[in-house]
């Protein structure tokens, strides 16, 4: 239902004014305002964005991998209403100069499963239009013989193997599935912002937001200036919960800031073919995926024993710890045991927004009226932002156009619902 269909119309003198004030000019933000511009040219919304370029959160950290695989129908239904909109790029954006590509990789889930609860998932990807195969070790050995199938063996402090009690190796390959280049995105998505007139504002940073009889009317800016708007979205990443804090805001979740570490590496030409691949088969827990461009490795984690730093995002280290990167080699060599082990490891730390209680994203009017929340990606965030921009666009104005669009259900991913039930809490979600 339309929160605020009609304009408002604004009688303090000194304020700017829009219809739709979005906080931070990330992949959330972004795609929200041009969204929004879709479907009412008129409709007037400022983008502030407090860094002096484009990907400066944790937007232009993402290795933009997008994949239908999710614990829920509704999840998944999503994440393809993003990846449609990336997958035909220039007709999403109207723009034949877009310059960002999806490069298809494929998807390998070895995620210690057996063969039929990962059947189980090929019948519910088939149900989204999405081809998915069961591999066992016989079916891997065939398809990818650079691969070892042997689960990472477990160590006590003692340094005796712990049986794992694990049965016959079973994976999920995912097809369609590949990656983008963030930046790249930012700068097509921001061109089109700009082209549809948006005002989009960088080295803006806001101090907080304003309210009047408990309804968000805007925010005030570091300089003192303000800016009135209808509707606020607080697309801020890690740093949205120092701005909601400002208002009273109250999830029924929480998300924070999180420290996450990513490594990359020199590959040959006969690794740039391995699909991404998402290990947690024995005691592993990272994820690797080739970019066949530069003949890089990237990887990172996909266990919680990785992804439970807290930071504070404007004081944390950007580096690559030597333990993490030393744990991280250790399940990559004994995934690809062919692969070289001398050469330099490039790599750094950026955060997520990780949703404590259910990794899922947070959007939606919030408690405090007037004002949206756009948070909690918990690192799987850049393949949903074209659906996220159209659910929050569709709320705002109660307008929905015939082409990119969501149909999630609009509480699904409510500030106020109960915690979504996982089996795993990882960012798989």
């Amino acid at each position: 239902p339309p929160k605020m269909a009609g304009r408002r119309s604004f009688s303090t003198t000194s304020a700017r004014t829009c219809d739709t004030l979005v906080v931070g000019g990330g992949v959330m933000g972004l795609n929200i305002a041009y969204q929004l511009k879709r479907r009412d040219p008129d409709h007037q919304v400022t983008v502030l964005e407090a860094a002096p370029a484009l990907g400066a959160g944790s937007s232009g950290y993402s290795t933009g991998f997008q994949r239908a695989y999710y614990s829920f129908d509704e999840t998944m239904g999503f994440a393809l209403d993003g990846i449609n909109a990336h997958k035909n790029w220039q007709d999403y954006l109207a723009d034949t100069s877009a310059v960002a590509r999806f490069v298809e990789t494929g998807a390998l889930w070895m995620l210690g499963y057996d063969e039929a609860q990962n059947a189980a998932m090929v019948e519910r990807l088939a149900k989204f239009g999405v081809g998915a195969d069961v591999l066992d070790e016989a079916a891997m050995g065939e398809r990818f013989p650079l691969m070892n199938c042997d689960p990472m063996p477990k160590f006590d402090a003692e340094g005796n193997e712990v049986d794992q009690g694990l049965g016959a190796f079973s994976a999920v390959y995912e097809h369609g599935c590949g990656h983008m280049d963030s930046s790249t995105c930012l700068e097509d998505l921001h061109r089109a912002c700009v082209r549809d007139g948006v005002d989009f504002r960088f080295k803006t940073k806001v101090a907080k937001f304003t309210s009047d009889g408990g309804r968000c009317t805007g925010a005030q800016l570091a300089d003192g200036s303000a800016i009135e708007a209808a509707a606020t979205v607080n697309a801020a990443g890690p740093w949205f919960n120092a701005l909601n804090e400002t208002v009273g805001v109250k999830n029924s979740t929480t998300s924070l800031p999180t420290r996450i570490q990513v490594g990359h590496k020199y590959i040959p030409d006969e690794y740039c073919s391995l699909p991404f691949v998402a290990d947690g088969w024995g005691d592993s827990g990272i994820y690797f995926m080739p970019r066949a461009g530069n003949n890089q490795l990237v990887f990172g984690s996909v266990a919680h024993r990785f992804e439970s730093e807290i930071v504070d995002p404007d004081d944390y280290n950007d580096a690559l710890d030597p333990d993490v990167k030393q744990d991280y080699l250790n399940c990559l060599f004994h995934r690809l045991p062919g692969l070289e082990t001398s050469g330099e490891i490039v790599g750094f730390s950026s955060m997520y927004t990780v949703n404590q209680d259910d990794v899922h994203p947070v959007i939606g009017e919030s408690n405090v009226p007037g004002l949206w929340a756009c948070n909690g990606f918990s690192g799987h965030g850049f393949k949903l932002a074209p659906a996220v921009g159209s659910l929050v666009a569709q709320q705002i104005t109660g307008l929905k156009t015939d082409a990119w669009e969501t149909s999630v259900a609009h509480d699904f991913m409510g500030p106020g619902r109960e915690p979504l039930t996982l089996k795993v809490k990882t960012h798989f979600a």
